[in-house]
């Protein structure tokens, strides 16, 4: 059992570490390899190792300004006048000059005997300098290979070798962007360092490596050791098992006996911990660290001081800000500052941040706490709460929480503000139109429902006994239980159609005593433009009839149609309908006005401005698109018109050709009436074989002194 806990207490270990080092190198990326971290791209080629030099100055000088804000240091005054000509010698003298300062800068800082965050982060910064500036001292004897200028992984810009030409070598198993002045890698399997020139100053040797941290890296072959940014090495670290690196020289440590402590880097020679030892160190936020010893949470800072006392039974962060923190204690919590001060004292069963879309809600830092009483909105920004509710929902991209309280449920904001009232039974989810469906029960127990706004704005009145989804359009079906109903006689459901404006779409059929109807929304759309809305009619038994159509159109959301039809064919070159009623055939403008009512059993496609369409008598004739009948219905069977002229029957053998005035251009005297594809001429065959040609105005060029005694008869 021991062996696993010790394993499970590495895992841990590691996995903290990992999160450390996450933390510390932020802005590195891995590529799809795994291999390559951080951007290595180039923002410009360096042509020489002279312009590398200049380069290398010239960044130099600024961290050197940076350091020393008061702008009188002359140390590298002179550097600009000899840009152009930085040869490698002048170039050596300059990073003597920087070596020799930072050295004394450090040195001085070491000996005042006043320790605090503020000395340790100066030292810092100065050691993060001089650790470039050792490793820019390659440059002096370069006098030929290529450099970028690009940025490191804390995004300064920097002049190096290109480590992305390692790509596709197969002994790289790790290239790190530099990371104050040095480039971590792994080689055939062992770790080690590149200066900004692309030299390993310090071999490929170790078993295990973590980034430069001010001046030093940690490394392990068999024990862990530093070695310095010259590649000297410690002595080994005593009852260190592991380590990871975090920042300003400071790094977490596990020792042999499992316990873990923060060290800095002069922990080979003090062999002292900076903080006492916890069983577990993580990162709380970017200035404290949670301690755990047994059971027990706490805080300490990153010079190793305590903040709080590890004296809570657990400590979270209630913002990535790390502002504050939900404690816990006696299986109670509550919430507490860094500086240790309650602000809310632990007295809830749980608490929990909550997550935001910040597309939803910039800034918001929300949580959920739970007692007794329910659950309550707080707000970490200020510490306000909501009040207590039964249930709190997530928000949606309206920034809305659905609440509930006892029965009834309503929507709160990020502000915390009630937007809707709790007064609602049930509410739906928020739809593409911001919509959502409401209901809510009466004294007598009736459920009415409706859609409401996502500020409780009342879009759809909550009058209803049922409401369906929205289409994709914008409509949606309601139904009402009525007792005074038409057909089917008694009770019934009558449907209603609203669009999402909450306009009446399809009202009731008669509102003193509606029909029964029932509509069901489509997303399918005729012609594009008009949306069709199944219709279904009851039968005075009160069974359904075949389902019929109405149309809306899409732009508008009017409904076009007065009445629904069995059928409707797709509006042809006059913009007219063809529509199925009652087992007959009629017209529909697009504006919903018929211009032919239903009366015929069938009708063709219009062509050349006429339909043709067969009456009660079984006949055939044509009607203009005004529904005036042209043709009367005398025929068998007819064709459509071309170049004003329409095939025509009478019966077997009885088939001719007229115009549009019925005039009969051929009586219908032959057995076979074609006409020619090529010339749109007519070919027509008598009974005894004989052909008659028509050119494609109806007069005769082929056999017409036949035709014409034909014709002779036919008028007599």
């Amino acid at each position: 059992m021991k062996k696993i806990v010790l394993i499970t207490s590495s895992i841990l270990f590691s996995n903290c570490l990992l999160a450390q080092q996450d933390n510390l190198l932020a802005s590195a990326k891995k590529d799809s390899t795994g291999v390559f971290i951080g951007d290595m791209r180039a923002t410009e080629q360096v042509e020489s190792p002279g312009v590398a030099r200049k380069y290398a100055i010239t960044n130099l000088k600024k961290d050197l300004d940076a350091l020393d804000k008061s702008g009188k240091n002359t140390l590298l005054a002179d550097a600009n006048g000899n840009e152009r000509n930085l040869n490698s010698e002048i170039f050596a003298t300059y990073l003597s000059r920087l070596d020799k300062k930072y050295k004394g800068d450090v040195r001085s800082i070491e000996t005042d005997n006043i320790r605090d965050i503020f000395q340790i982060d100066q030292k810092s910064e100065i050691k993060k300098r001089h650790s470039s500036v050792i490793s820019a001292q390659c440059f002096s004897s370069k006098n030929d290979g290529r450099f970028i200028k690009m940025k490191d992984l804390d995004g300064e810009e920097i002049i190096g070798f290109p480590l992305e030409s390692f790509k596709g070598n197969s002994r790289y198993g790790l290239v790190e962007n530099y990371h104050q002045g040095f480039a971590r890698i792994k080689k055939d399997q062992v770790f080690g360092f590149l200066n900004y020139c692309g030299d390993e100053t310090i071999p490929c040797q170790y078993e295990k490596a973590e980034p430069f941290n001010d001046g030093k890296a940690l490394v392990k072959k068999f024990d862990w050791y530093y070695v310095d940014v010259y590649g000297n090495e410690s002595e080994a670290l005593e009852n260190v098992v592991d380590v990871k690196a975090l920042r300003m020289g400071i790094s977490i440590a596990k020792f042999k006996n499992g316990k873990q402590a923060l060290i800095d880097n002069n922990y080979d020679i003090s062999k002292k911990p900076l903080s006492e030892y916890f069983d577990e160190i993580v990162t709380f936020n970017s200035e404290l660290f949670r301690v755990r010893t047994g059971k027990t949470f706490g805080l300490i800072k990153i010079d190793g001081t305590t903040k709080i006392d590890a004296i809570y039974d657990n400590i979270n962060a209630a913002s990535e800000q790390g502002k504050w923190m939900i404690i816990e204690q006696n299986k109670k919590v509550g919430l507490m500052d860094t500086e240790g001060n309650i602000k809310i004292k632990p007295s809830f069963e749980s608490m929990t941040n909550i997550s935001v879309d910040p597309s939803i809600a910039t800034n918001a830092n929300l949580g959920i706490a739970k007692d007794e009483g329910g659950i309550r909105l707080i707000d970490f920004k200020d510490l306000k709460t909501s009040k207590t509710y039964s249930a709190i929902g997530e928000f949606n991209k309206y920034g809305l929480a659905q609440i509930r309280e006892g029965k009834y449920s309503g929507f709160i904001n990020t502000d915390l503000k009630v937007v809707v009232e709790p007064f609602y039974s049930s509410l739906g989810n928020f739809n593409q139109y911001g919509l959502v469906s409401a209901c809510k029960t009466g004294i007598n127990g009736a459920t009415k429902c409706g859609y409401i706004k996502f500020d409780g704005t009342e879009i759809i009145p909550i009058n209803f006994d049922e409401v369906a989804q929205f289409n994709k359009f914008g409509l949606v079906v309601v139904k009402e239980n009525l007792k005074n109903c038409s057909l089917p006689s008694g009770n019934c459901r009558a449907d209603m159609v609203y669009d999402k404006n909450g306009n009446l779409v399809i009202g009731k059929t008669n509102e003193a005593a509606p029909i029964g109807i029932k509509y069901i929304t489509t997303d399918t759309l005729f012609n594009g433009v008009f949306i069709a809305i199944k219709t279904i009619n009851p039968l005075k038994n009160g069974d359904d009839m075949p389902t019929e159509y109405n149309l809306v159109e899409r732009n508008s959301l009017k409904r076009i149609t007065t009445q629904s039809y069995y059928s409707i064919k797709k509006y042809d070159a006059n913009l007219l309908f063809p529509v199925f009623k009652d087992s007959k055939w009629g017209l529909m403008d697009t504006t919903g006005k018929v211009v032919a009512k239903p009366a015929y059993k069938d009708i063709m496609i219009t062509t050349e401005g006429l339909y043709g369409v067969k009456y009660e008598n079984n006949k055939y004739g044509f009607i203009d698109k005004k529904g005036k009948i042209q043709i009367a219905f005398d025929y068998d069977e007819v064709r459509p018109f071309n170049n004003g002229l329409a095939i025509v029957s009478k019966g077997i053998g009885k088939l001719g050709v007229i115009n549009r005035f019925n005039a009969k251009i051929a009586p219908c005297y032959f057995s076979e009436v074609n006409i020619l594809p090529a010339t749109k001429q007519f070919e027509l065959l008598d009974a005894s074989g004989n052909k008659f040609v028509l050119n494609s105005n109806g007069d005769c060029v082929t056999n017409c002194t036949k035709f014409d005694e034909i014709r002779k008869l036919a008028n007599q």
